[in-house]
């Protein structure tokens, strides 16, 4: 049990981060919004990504592992399903110059969009677990 809450502070944590990182991720409603959203999200996580990893297992054998992330944007994508709260929109990347290297506005499409939420929550999800560890 122990576990599981600290497991919810962290996706909670993360999606406030990632929300302010990116803002195509927008959560809804107060403070209560967010913790609804990453307590569902760790539900998801729990449950739902051990079995989405059985039946991509397949897929993940046949391209030596380099799609396992694939479950997590597909998870992620469920939850903005199921969570009522929860919007991801396409990102809009507001470029960026320095010292005369400049990276120029782009639009980044929905599916895309999730990867990158994707892979952001996931990192910083573990790079908590692994502190928590410690």
């Amino acid at each position: 049990m122990k576990r599981f809450l600290r497991t919810v502070v962290y996706y909670v944590f993360v999606l406030w981060l990632t929300s302010t990182l990116i803002t195509s991720l927008s959560i809804s409603g107060n403070v209560w919004g967010m913790l609804s959203a990453g307590f569902m999200l760790t539900l998801m996580m729990i449950v739902l990504k051990p079995l989405l990893s059985l039946i991509f297992l397949p897929i993940n054998i046949l391209t030596l592992g380099l799609l396992g992330w694939l479950v997590n944007v597909v998870v992620l994508y469920l939850w903005t399903i199921f969570v009522p709260n929860v919007a991801i929109n396409p990102w809009v990347f507001p470029g960026i110059a320095v010292e005369g290297f400049v990276v120029p506005e782009a639009t980044v499409s929905l599916p895309w969009t999730l990867v990158v939420v994707s892979l952001v929550i996931t990192f910083i999800v573990t790079a908590l677990e692994k502190l928590g560890d410690e």
